[in-house]
């Protein structure tokens, strides 16, 4: 292992970090919510980042790095923010969904984004099942919003 990563390494270790992000911030929902076949989503959605999540590592430790995880005090302060801007809104339920379809739309942002393209010489399916992911959850979430 090296003390500097390389791009491959930086890549991985990004999306890493998103993706325990993306599971956390719907665990973190999941309590919050009041609709249950919403918080049932959440869960299912959260379980499948952590599919995900758990592929990355992999990939991490067969590029010899180890993975990286997000700053928890950070997490905290999102999750707070995010349960105030529900807490004041007119409809909670929908608040929480627009909030995970933004995140949604970031995560595949930076899937898309040309410095990811170094994963795809290495792990050429990894990248096209995360957007698979975005795609089937974004989807779930735009039908739980018109519910």
């Amino acid at each position: 292992m090296s003390l500097l990563r390389n791009d491959l390494q930086v890549a991985l270790n990004n999306l890493h970090v998103a993706l325990i992000s993306s599971d956390e911030d719907y665990r973190d929902a999941a309590e919050f919510v009041s609709d249950s076949a919403v918080k049932e989503l959440f869960m299912q959605l959260a379980e499948s980042r952590q599919v995900l999540e758990k592929s990355v590592a992999v990939a991490i430790r067969a590029s010899d790095d180890l993975p990286s995880v997000p700053d928890p005090d950070r997490q905290t302060g999102q999750h707070l923010l995010q349960r105030l801007e529900a807490a004041f809104s007119a409809d909670q339920t929908v608040e929480i969904i627009d909030q995970r379809l933004a995140e949604e739309s970031q995560l595949e942002q930076l899937l898309n984004d040309s410095e990811m393209s170094v994963i795809d010489k290495e792990f050429p399916s990894l990248r096209a099942e995360c957007l698979t992911s975005i795609k089937e959850a974004t989807a779930k979430l735009e039908r739980a919003k018109t519910a």
